[in-house]
């Protein structure tokens, strides 16, 4: 008979040790099922939350979200169709043309004749695309649109008609200063007006980049309206016309809803990973595997709670007064350089809110200048002289002097013998005494305002 007793506590102690390797792999189970169940629960609250007031969380519901016309009329056949007539210039002369309209430093002078090659330039371009101008104006006697894309298809939606948007608004921008060029101030007129109206085809647009160009335009419109005003006098009638098109743009409430829709519409990489495979953004996707486990172990879900924090933030921001903004966007970088950061490649992160918030004050800074320019212009026709200052101005002309979003103070105002300065302190925030973006020419580190000089 063999005795076995000395190799008795060596099983026991491989027993032991097998145990304690399986109790630990049961717990990092339990623990990781655990924070699985906790990040989706996380999440899941979130959007319900979302859901409860009133906002779209899933795709379809975002395209809901998006009502079509009711009319049986849509302006958005009309400006796309308008888009299929346009004859785009060359590169070089589609630049210089957006100069002219954009305000930079590269742009001619508009207190002063606009250049004869610019002037032969625009007068092409309108006549090449008369009948894609005919079909812009007529898409402005349509009140609703929508645009036919497809909301549900989430993050990977693409979007062509902005491009639309954008060339429909610089055409009609160019028609403004053509006409006021040659003394025709119903013609300006009718222009600006058309162009806001496609500028604001896309304010029901629940999308970021569809709000982005919704300014962009809206801004290209004030930088015509500047043109126009120094080159012909507007009679009041047409004064009024113009202080009602731009009073009728809401860029806060577009910019709301821009981001409520683009909460809604980033949702599903969250709940799918796998879908940034398809997304343009992401050209070098990680591997669908990795995708699949990052979304089944839960950590996607963890995410899309961090993300869902940044997004009611930027909500929150963008209900502040627009002064009181630039302030709360930087408080918000710190807080997210030094808390959790997403590393679902960025998207967490919600990285473009920054910027896009930060092109918003620009836009709205020339908005506000825009209407200002138009009640200086008609008090002086009403008056025949110019206010000494903007208090003048209200209530006949303005309901309040309009603030300032880079700083809050009232926007500034010059006087001179006929001429005058409506100013924006600009993204520094320096009052720098109405001084223009210089050329591109001229030295740099030079800092400058947001202004409009009216000389007649």
């Amino acid at each position: 008979m063999v005795d076995n007793t000395e190799d008795s506590p060596r099983r026991q102690r491989k027993l032991k040790l097998w145990h304690i390797g399986v109790g630990l792999l049961c717990l990092a189970v339990a623990g990781l099922l655990t924070m699985r169940w906790h990040w989706r629960a996380q999440f899941q609250r979130r959007i319900e939350a979302i859901r409860a007031a009133g906002f779209p969380v899933t795709g379809k519901e975002l395209d809901a979200w998006y009502p079509w016309p009711t009319s049986g009329q849509n302006a958005a056949y009309w400006i796309t169709g308008a888009a299929t007539l346009h004859h785009k210039p060359r590169q070089e002369y589609w630049r210089l043309l957006e100069q002219i309209v954009d305000r930079s430093g590269a742009r001619p002078d508009p207190n002063q004749p606009i250049p004869e090659d610019i002037g032969d330039l625009l007068e092409t371009y309108i006549r090449e695309n008369a009948k894609a101008l005919e079909m812009l104006h007529d898409a402005t006697s349509v009140v609703e649109c929508r645009y036919p894309i497809d909301l549900s298809q989430g993050s990977i939606v693409t979007l062509p008609h902005i491009v639309d948007v954008r060339d429909g608004c610089l055409l009609l921008c160019s028609k403004a200063i053509l006409c006021a060029e040659d003394g025709d101030p119903n013609g300006a007129t009718r222009a600006i007006e058309a162009a806001l109206r496609v500028a604001c085809s896309l304010d029901q647009e629940p999308i970021m980049l569809s709000h982005f160009m919704h300014m962009k335009g809206v801004s290209w419109a004030a930088g015509s309206l500047e043109w126009a005003l120094n080159a012909t006098s507007f009679p009041q009638e047409q004064l009024a016309r113009l202080n009602r098109a731009f009073g009728s743009v809401h860029a806060n409430d577009t910019l709301l809803r821009a981001i409520a829709g683009d909460r809604c519409l980033f949702l599903g990489a969250f709940e799918r990973p796998q879908v940034l495979g398809r997304e343009h953004r992401f050209p070098k996707p990680p591997p669908a595997a990795l995708l699949e486990t990052y979304g089944a172990v839960g950590l996607s879900a963890r995410e899309g709670a961090i993300f869902l924090d940044r997004m009611e933030e930027w909500l929150r921001i963008a209900q502040l007064p627009a002064f009181q903004r630039p302030a709360a966007i930087k408080a918000q970088e710190v807080h997210y350089a030094r808390g959790r950061k997403g590393v679902l490649w960025g998207l967490a992160d919600a990285r473009d809110m920054p910027a896009m918030m930060g092109y918003e004050f620009e836009h709205v800074a020339q908005l506000e200048v825009a209407k200002t320019l138009l009640a200086v212009e008609r008090y002086r026709l009403a008056r025949a002289s110019l206010p000494e200052t903007l208090d003048q101005l209200v209530p006949d002309y303005l309901a309040a002097v309009p603030v300032d979003p880079f700083d809050g103070a009232p926007l500034r105002y010059k006087r001179f013998d006929r001429s005058f300065l409506v100013y924006s302190v600009g993204e520094d925030g320096k009052d720098d005494g109405g001084k223009q973006e210089p050329k591109k020419t001229e030295k740099s580190g030079e800092t400058w305002d947001l202004a409009f000089r009216i000389e007649r």
